[in-house]
């Protein structure tokens, strides 16, 4: 089924319409491998589709979170990012200099799962981090 028809299929399924202003918002996300900030989606779509407004791509992007269909993540200061949720579970590394963010393998984070599954009983659903600091290239102009 092609990508399009199954997020229509989807939305309609959860009881909301597919509209095409939130198909445009889904089309930006998942034709990109970066993680984009609400404005920068809104930026995206202006190009192409001048009538949409930032707070249908806010609504939108918030309706996406809850079907998990996109990740949203808070990456200190207000800001946040939103990306395609094509890793189960993964975590980033984020520069605090000039802001490149890295996907984290999911495998780094195992210990983490298999420490809480064990040693604390408990039901893990989703593993996510966010490690701060500087890259390679700050960490360079910084000496």
């Amino acid at each position: 089924m092609p990508c399009g028809v199954h997020h229509r299929h989807l939305l309609r399924e959860c009881g909301y319409r597919a509209t095409p202003q939130r198909l445009m918002v889904l089309d930006v996300i998942r034709s990109t491998d970066k993680h984009l900030t609400a404005e920068e989606i809104h930026s995206a779509l202006q190009e192409r589709y001048p009538g949409v407004d930032l707070s249908t791509v806010y609504r939108s992007l918030r309706l996406f979170v809850r079907l998990g269909l996109v990740e949203e993540h808070k990456l200190g200061g207000g800001r946040r990012v939103y990306e395609w949720r094509t890793h189960p579970d993964h975590g980033h590394v984020l520069c605090e200099r000039c802001g490149r963010l890295e996907h984290l393998e999911a495998a780094l984070l195992d210990p983490i799962r298999h420490t809480l599954e064990r040693a604390h009983r408990y039901q893990v659903r989703r593993v996510t981090a966010t490690v701060f600091g500087l890259c390679l290239n700050c960490q360079d102009t910084q000496q």
